[in-house]
C-alpha cells in the first residue's frame, strides 16, 4: 500500500474546503433573506404622483436595515427615489413605501418604467433583499365594467350597471366612488350620476338624459378608488321615439269618396301627448304613385288629421296612408296602414246585431270568459225581412291595428 501520496491527498482536501467556504456562506446568506415566493407576490398602486409598493418577504432574522425604492425609466435613469429604516421581522412579512416622482404621470406612461428596491441590515453580517420589477407587471389599477344599453330614449330614465375590479379582476376594498358624465361636443360635461360603490364593487346608476338631443353622444365613467382612479368614455345613440296611431274612419272607399285620416302621437319617454311635433300625411296609390301630401303640427292632445278627396277616376286597389314625424325625407319615427279604394255597390238591406244576457236586456260590454249571445235581424230597407239568407259572424278588435278576436 502506497503512502507516499498521502500528505499531497491531505493538501489538495485542505484547499478544495478553503475554496468552497466563500460559496457555502454566500448560499446561505441568500437564503437568509429573500422574497416570498409561495405567498403573494409584490404588488404596487399608484395616485397622483404617489406609487405605493408593497414587497412580501421571508428573513431568516430579525434586525434593523436601510429600505431603498426608485422608479427608473426605460434609460435608468431616476424619476422618483425613497429611502429609510425600518426593522423587519423574523419570517414572512412585508415591506411597504411610497415613491413621489418629481412629475406625475399618466398610469398609461407609468407602465412603460420598472422600480428598484434593496433592503441592507445595519450591520452586514446577512445578505438583504434586492430586485427590479416591471412596473406593468406589479401595479394594481382599477378597472371600470359597464352593463347598458347602446342607445337611449333622448330625456328619458336610464338605468346602468357599473363594476369596479381591479387588474386581477378583484373587488377593491375601502370607500370607492364613480361619477358619470354627458359629453356634448365642447360644451361642457353635464354630471348625471354621483355615487358610492358598494362592497361588491358595484352600484346601480339611475339618471335621466337631456330631452331635445339626438345622435350619437358620450358618457364618460370616472372611479375614484384606493388604488388609483380611472376613466372610461361609451358612446351612447339618443333616440327620439314616438308611437303613432294612425286611423281613418273605415277601410274601404269608392272613387269620388274623401278619406278622413287621424294621427295620434304619444312620446314613449313619458308616455305623454307628443304635442307640438311636425307630421306629415302622405298617400301612395296601387302603383306606387305619390298621391296626396299635406305637412301639420300636432296639438296640444298629440293629434292631427287631414283630407284627401279621391278623384272620379283613380286607380283601383291598395293605397298606402303614412304618417311621418320630423324630417319627411328621413322620418324620425312612422306608422304606416293599407286601405282599399273599390267600387262597390252598397246593400239593398240592413243587418243589425242586437246582444243580450241570458235573453233578458241589451248588453254592451264583455269580460274575458264571458259567453256571447245576441240575435241577428236582416230586414230590406222598405221593411221586409230577408228569408234563407246565410249568416257568418265574425269578431275583430283595434290597439293599434285590426285583428280578429
Amino acid at each position: 500500500m502506497d503512502n507516499g501520496n498521502q500528505p499531497g491527498r491531505t493538501a489538495r482536501f485542505f484547499i478544495f474546503i478553503l475554496t468552497a467556504i466563500p460559496t457555502i456562506v454566500a448560499l446561505f446568506a441568500l437564503q437568509a433573506f429573500q422574497t416570498s415566493r409561495d405567498g403573494p407576490s409584490t404588488s404596487a398602486t399608484y395616485s397622483h404622483g404617489l406609487l405605493h409598493l408593497t414587497i412580501p418577504y421571508h428573513a431568516a432574522r430579525a434586525g434593523a436595515g436601510k429600505l431603498t425604492m426608485e422608479v427608473l425609466d426605460p434609460e435608468d435613469n431616476v424619476l422618483g427615489r425613497a429611502e429609510r429604516h425600518v426593522d423587519v421581522a423574523r419570517g414572512p412579512g412585508r415591506l411597504r413605501d411610497e415613491i413621489k416622482l418629481e412629475r406625475e404621470l399618466p398610469l398609461d406612461d407609468l407602465v412603460w418604467h420598472r422600480v428598484r428596491y434593496r433592503f441592507e441590515y445595519d450591520d452586514r453580517k446577512t445578505a438583504g433583499l434586492a430586485g427590479t420589477e416591471s412596473i406593468s407587471r406589479i401595479v394594481r389599477r382599477p378597472v371600470i365594467h359597464v352593463l347598458g344599453q347602446q342607445s337611449y330614449l333622448t330625456g328619458a330614465l336610464a338605468a346602468v350597471r357599473v363594476i369596479v375590479t381591479d387588474s386581477k379582476n378583484k373587488v377593491i376594498a375601502g370607500r370607492n366612488s364613480v361619477q358619470i358624465q354627458f359629453l356634448d361636443g365642447n360644451e361642457k360635461p353635464r354630471p348625471l350620476f354621483t355615487g358610492q360603490i358598494n362592497r361588491r364593487g358595484t352600484t346601480e346608476a339611475q339618471f335621466h338624459f337631456p330631452s331635445g338631443l339626438v345622435g350619437s353622444y358620450q358618457l364618460r365613467y370616472a372611479v375614484d378608488t384606493l388604488i388609483g382612479s380611472t376613466e372610461f368614455t361609451q358612446t351612447v345613440r339618443l333616440e327620439d321615439k314616438v308611437s303613432i296611431l294612425l286611423t281613418t274612419e273605415k277601410p274601404i272607399y269608392q272613387p269620388g269618396q274623401t278619406i278622413h285620416v287621424r294621427a295620434l302621437a304619444l312620446d314613449r319617454s313619458d308616455h305623454e301627448a307628443a304635442a307640438g311635433r311636425t307630421l306629415t300625411f302622405e298617400v301612395e296609390d296601387s302603383r306606387g304613385n305619390k298621391v296626396f301630401k299635406k305637412a301639420t303640427k300636432t296639438d296640444r292632445f298629440g293629434v292631427a288629421s287631414a283630407e284627401f278627396g279621391l278623384a272620379d277616376e283613380v286607380n283601383l286597389g291598395t293605397y298606402h296612408l303614412r304618417a311621418l314625424i320630423g324630417d319627411a325625407e328621413a322620418p324620425a319615427n312612422s306608422a304606416e296602414i293599407a286601405i282599399h279604394v273599390e267600387r262597390y255597390v252598397l246593400p239593398k238591406f240592413k243587418v243589425a246585431i242586437e246582444f243580450s244576457a241570458n235573453g233578458k236586456r241589451m248588453k254592451r260590454g264583455y269580460q274575458p270568459g264571458d259567453h256571447v249571445t245576441g240575435t241577428a235581424r236582416a230586414n230590406y230597407f222598405f221593411g221586409k225581412p230577408v228569408d234563407g239568407a246565410e249568416i257568418g259572424v265574425k269578431a275583430s278588435a283595434m290597439d293599434v291595428t285590426v285583428f280578429e278576436a
